[in-house]
């Protein structure tokens, strides 16, 4: 299956060669972040380890806004103007993988943030009973190898169809592996053979010391409140008998 690709590259820079977003969109490519080609901006995966399910889909690639058919979204890349795409089907059982390895510093906690969009049909050309396909990040050991640790970020449930997750943004909390050295990987698992076309999109990756660029502020509960308002008393109260001594 071919995806059809709108032509959004901008001139080529003169010094890297590579397209110049035309947009002027943000990009993840900071002198924090610890990932190589974050928005795959390079037109292909230099710097990251790639795996494809046996006869794809959609084959794993690096591109501009395009759409599969089927009713499914048109890709929009959130980082510069391509996105890692695939189609999240093939001939399984088995898993399409985009993974980068790096060394996480000690001391203060790193986080995984990025850009994800899916769609599926688990049902048009599915038999019933149809088995999940599931989409989680991976931590490994150097080199590869059994999970340190394993997200799920979303389901693809059988016998379902669902043209457009829509934009969405993750993060995940790499604290407890500071100092060492891993590899993140991005597994897409299809366990079974060709059960109804999906698409799916990646983009703007990025791990950094701190806290994401999305997290909230935490909500105070109600003690949190009726502590806060003690302590405000509290000081109110010291500032007044200091103010009184004076």
């Amino acid at each position: 299956m071919s995806l059809v690709i709108s032509d959004v590259y901008g001139p080529a820079d003169s010094v890297t060669g590579s397209p110049v977003d035309p947009r002027g969109a943000p990009s993840c490519d900071t002198a924090d972040n610890l990932l190589v080609n974050c928005g795959f901006e390079t037109g292909d995966f230099t710097g990251w380890v790639t795996q494809d399910v046996t006869g794809p889909f959609l084959p794993l690639t690096v591109a501009g806004p395009g759409s599969p058919g089927f009713g499914f979204f048109t890709s929009a890349p959130t980082e510069g103007v391509v996105s890692a795409l695939h189609g999240f089907d093939g001939e399984g059982p088995g898993t399409i993988e985009i993974g980068q390895q790096l060394t996480l510093p000690s001391g203060a906690g790193s986080v995984l943030e990025f850009d994800y969009r899916g769609a599926w049909d688990i049902q048009t050309f599915a038999p019933p009973g149809a088995l999940s396909r599931t989409f989680s990040v991976n931590i490994e050991p150097a080199g590869g190898g059994a999970a340190l640790e394993s997200i799920e970020i979303l389901v693809a449930e059988g016998n379902t169809i669902n043209l457009d997750t829509g934009p969405q943004t993750e993060t995940i909390d790499l604290t407890d592996f500071a100092g060492q050295t891993v590899l993140i990987n991005f597994v897409w698992d299809v366990p079974e053979f060709l059960t109804g076309p999906a698409f799916f999109e990646l983009d703007n990756v990025s791990v950094v010391q701190g806290l994401p660029s999305s997290q909230p502020v935490p909500a105070l509960d109600g003690v949190g409140l009726v502590l806060l308002a003690a302590i405000l008393a509290a000081g109110s109260w010291l500032a007044l008998r200091n103010k009184r001594k004076a």
